[in-house]
């Protein structure tokens, strides 16, 4: 049977370390929205600064795949805000909801996504659409709409997200090494893009606070089908002094 505790390790091709490359396009449901600048600005961690436009990101994703007869399915959430580092506005999400607990640790540990497990919904009946996630018996975020017309698909984009990777101290305080700023670039290539008359509803979760940054203008409301790629890097160490106020919302205490 060999050591199933101990592989080799393989050096990945650029192809393969790429996230997404080689993927179908996937359904999203898909709200922009402008919230209150000074409590975005209050919830970014050092180094990144606000935006010139408050914008909030939030999105449920269902990646339903067959590779021949192997099936992979997870459903995603995301709630980010925009945030500049070195003049590049990118993406800050402050959390990703996820249904799949096998994904959480290695993208938690490898890249710093801020993943924690939740129950995702994401149908469409005809042009009605909905989307949500529930933590803790709360549904948190959902998204009701109905699909009013196709919109002219863009061309390929480029799109930054900012994460923090890093490593709780073993003394209960500070970490062991410096936290990392991680930048991850990425192409998106829609494939299809419909309005949605709807509304977004946030409620309280204490473990998942979305509330606190309040809706003050819907942007748009969207559904989408599109096929990314990117890769991560990093881009260097923060102030752990800094950083370490901001560590508590990425655990459940």
């Amino acid at each position: 049977m060999g050591n199933r505790w101990v592989r080799a390790v393989e050096k990945k091709s650029e192809a393969e370390a790429s996230i997404g490359a080689g993927l179908p396009p996937i359904p999203s449901l898909e709200v922009v929205y402008l919230t209150d600048p000074a409590v975005l600005a209050a919830v970014l961690p050092p180094p990144l600064t606000p935006p010139a436009e408050p914008r909030v990101h939030v999105r449920v994703t269902d990646i339903d795949l067959r590779f021949g007869d192997y099936h992979y399915k997870e459903l995603v959430g995301y709630f980010a805000v925009d945030a500049v580092y070195d003049g590049v506005t990118g993406e800050y999400p402050l959390l990703i909801p996820i249904d799949l607990e096998s994904a959480i640790s290695i993208s938690r540990e490898k890249h710093g996504e801020p993943k924690k497990l939740a129950d995702l919904e994401l149908t469409r009946d005809g042009n009605h659409v909905e989307g949500r996630i529930t933590r803790n018996g709360v549904t948190f975020i959902e998204i009701i709409g109905d699909v009013t017309e196709s919109l002219p698909v863009p061309p390929p984009y480029p799109a930054t997200q900012w994460w923090y990777k890093f490593m709780p101290a073993v003394s209960g305080s500070g970490f062991d090494g410096d936290p990392l700023l991680v930048r991850y670039d990425q192409v998106r290539t829609p494939v299809t893009a419909e309005r949605v008359e709807g509304k977004l509803v946030l409620r309280d979760e204490p473990t998942a606070p979305v509330i606190d940054l309040p809706v003050l203008e819907t942007v748009s409301i969207a559904w989408t089908t599109r096929s990314s790629k990117g890769g991560a890097s990093v881009v260097g160490p923060v102030d752990p002094v800094a950083f370490e106020p901001f560590v508590r919302a990425r655990y459940d205490h």
